[in-house]
């Protein structure tokens, strides 16, 4: 019984420090709001080989908005907001996702109104859908 109550001690410890580990946080200018942006045009970044832009527009097309995806030369004239995104990855028997913003900005500005940040300091053994899901529901629910 005695070692019993010492393992379930142990993994509760493990799953609290590991649990620390990671942090979503998202933002959103006062008196902004995503609720009614039904038009996105996510910007492609020429750096990335894993398809987080087509990514990001599945989740929002998931969420019931249109998104579109290009550079920004390409954006249509009735998007009503501008995605673009920064992300870092590590090595640790494979790749992991260890950082992602993402941004929204106004398509007459360059400067952002909204903001989500996933950052872990232990890399999540989750699939960067499922990452990028969670990120756009905080981002929306703002």
């Amino acid at each position: 019984m005695k070692k019993l109550h010492a393992r379930t001690l142990l993994f509760l410890g493990l799953g609290l420090l590991l649990g620390g580990c990671a942090s979503f946080e998202a933002t959103v200018d006062r008196g902004r709001s995503l609720k009614g942006v039904q038009r996105f045009f996510v910007v492609s970044n020429l750096n990335d080989n894993r398809a987080l832009d087509q990514q990001v527009a599945a989740a929002l097309r998931a969420r019931g908005r249109t998104a579109e995806v290009g550079p920004l030369t390409m954006m249509p004239d009735d998007a009503q907001a501008v995605v673009a995104f920064q992300d870092h990855w590590s090595w640790d028997f494979g790749e992991h996702l260890n950082f992602l913003r993402i941004t929204v900005s106004d398509p007459r500005s360059p400067q952002p109104y909204a903001a989500v940040t996933f950052s872990a300091k232990v890399p999540l053994r989750e699939r960067t859908g499922v990452t990028i899901s969670r990120l756009v529901d905080d981002l929306l629910g703002k």
